[in-house]
């Protein structure tokens, strides 16, 4: 299992219950798409998945190592996580160092880092923006410029969270044939995607489907 949550809950300061007895196993080489309405606790179990928050109960074990707040770092290395709101990512002076930064912080030379992010944008189209100041692009660019940052460190565990969500028919066009290029190009075992969603479009992408409702999932 890339992961395994057993009766996960999660409440935040304010009282919400966002998570409520997940139990949830996610198998090596596999897809999966989470939908539910808007409230339904996805995010909240995609940041649970990215050890970005811990749960008041349950357990949750990624690569095999039961998660704990002094190796959630070490493990994050191994992930990426799409946030539904391109602009929660984007904090670089121009497109290509944006897409470039994940690598650098994983230590990999900046004139590497750079080549490698150039090549990501070119397989989004967006090579033409590299010295574009994020911020100012497009919705639907910022969005794949943030996508690219993501893919570029090459994640084990791929977190997507309402990637289609507010894109025009050409950039979703784009996310789809980089996703499923991504997913295709795998050649290890070690991997696996979580898609939280609401575009029935996208499932074409999953092997499995699960629905939640009310901090559950129910299917």
């Amino acid at each position: 299992m890339i992961a395994t949550l057993k009766d996960v809950t999660y409440t935040y300061p304010d009282g919400t219950r966002a998570l409520n007895g997940v139990s949830l196993g996610l198998k090596k080489e596999s897809v999966i798409c989470l939908m539910g309405p808007n409230g339904s606790g996805k995010s909240t179990l995609l940041m649970v998945l990215d050890a970005l928050i811990f749960p008041q109960s349950g357990e949750v074990e990624l690569f095999g190592r039961r998660v704990e707040k002094n190796n959630a770092p070490e493990l994050r290395k191994k992930i990426g996580l799409l946030f539904q709101n391109p602009d929660d990512m984007l904090f670089n002076p121009n497109v290509l160092e944006e897409v470039a930064f994940g690598l650098i912080v994983r230590g990999i030379p900046r004139e590497k880092s750079s080549e490698k992010a150039e090549e990501e944008l070119k397989k989004l189209g967006l090579e033409q923006l590299k010295d574009r100041i994020p911020h100012r692009l497009s919705f639907g660019q910022r969005r794949l410029v943030s996508l690219a940052s993501v893919l570029v460190t090459e994640p084990e565990l791929l977190l997507l969270d309402e990637p289609t969500s507010n894109l025009d028919e050409e950039n979703k066009e784009k996310m789809m044939k980089r996703l499923h290029e991504f997913i295709s190009s795998k050649n290890s075992e070690e991997w696996a995607v979580v898609i939280a969603t609401q575009d029935k479009e996208i499932e074409v992408l999953c092997d499995e489907t699960y629905y939640m409702k009310d901090g559950k999932i129910i299917i």
